[in-house]
């Protein structure tokens, strides 16, 4: 099904000064002004059953929608699922208490004159895990114009590489797991399933990602270090070894800021990595 016009998805969980702000000219950020419980039951009269779920926005700060609109690109993420593209990349960026909660086919800011009502929830939780040095809420300039930069070209990559289409995935989905331990065990799926190691996984995982990452040096050589001891908290995790709640949420925190660091190494060299890549990194 192609959908056609503009849609608006209402979110929370970050801020920016100004009352709109333009990634691309078909995908903005904009304030959303205080929502109200009758407006928002008016949606429910109009056909959108779940309205009630968007009730507890009406008394939180910072709503926002993200409003995508149509373009002249043929492939790739369409109007809807450019703006899950959106968010995930403000994930990628540290935001990681954005949410973004249901979909409208006119503006949040504008509900008192419904019309030809089509409305949805999104990739909508009400539970999150929250970990503090992950959760920046600004939105900077640093953070606009590098998705100004960058957007297009990860859509292409999540158009033709299903491995980055699940890094992608993973980013935004860790946030939804039902603890911590859950949460490590899908980042490093999706690390392994980048680097595409099946023996000495610990030693190869370290030694390719810390030579794609870093130069050879005291850097690259700490990079290795770290990995390998990330792995290895990762492994007690999963296999469920009696370890400290702060060394499992540094384990998460670790774990997430490595797919990260991959994921926008791609995004910034418009390439999928292979195994030529790792392969290049370490011996050339």
């Amino acid at each position: 099904m192609i959908i056609k016009g503009n849609w608006f998805i209402l979110g929370n969980g970050i801020y920016f000064e100004k009352d709109e702000v333009e990634i691309l000219p078909y995908l903005k950020l904009r304030k959303v002004n205080k929502l109200s419980v009758f407006e928002l039951a008016g949606l429910g009269v109009k056909g959108f059953n779940q309205w009630s779920l968007i009730e507890p926005f009406c008394y939180l700060k910072n709503n926002f929608e993200i409003v995508s609109s149509e373009n002249e690109n043929t492939f790739g993420y369409d109007i809807l699922n450019r703006a899950w593209l959106l968010n995930t990349l403000l994930v990628l960026r540290k935001k990681t208490m954005i949410n973004s909660i249901a979909s409208l086919n006119q503006s949040w800011n504008n509900l008192k004159e419904l019309h030809d009502v089509q409305a949805n929830l999104c990739d909508y939780h009400i539970n999150i895990i929250k970990i503090n040095s992950l959760n920046q809420h600004n939105i900077e300039d640093a953070d606009i114009n590098w998705l100004k930069e960058y957007f297009e070209i990860a859509n292409i990559l999540a158009y033709n590489h299903e491995k980055f289409r699940y890094s992608l995935e993973v980013l935004n989905s860790w946030r939804y797991c039902i603890d911590l331990k859950s949460a490590i065990a899908i980042i490093w799926a999706a690390i392994e399933s980048i680097v595409d190691v099946s023996s000495e996984i610990t030693y190869r995982i370290s030694l390719s990602i810390s030579s794609l990452l870093y130069s050879r040096g005291k850097k690259r050589i700490d990079k290795f270090k770290e990995i390998k001891k990330l792995y290895s908290l990762r492994s007690k995790v999963v296999h469920g070894s009696n370890i400290k709640d702060i060394d499992i949420e540094n384990a998460l925190i670790g774990s997430f800021d490595l797919l990260s660091e991959l994921v926008n190494y791609m995004i910034e060299n418009n390439k999928m990595l292979t195994e030529q890549d790792f392969e290049s990194a370490i011996f050339e």
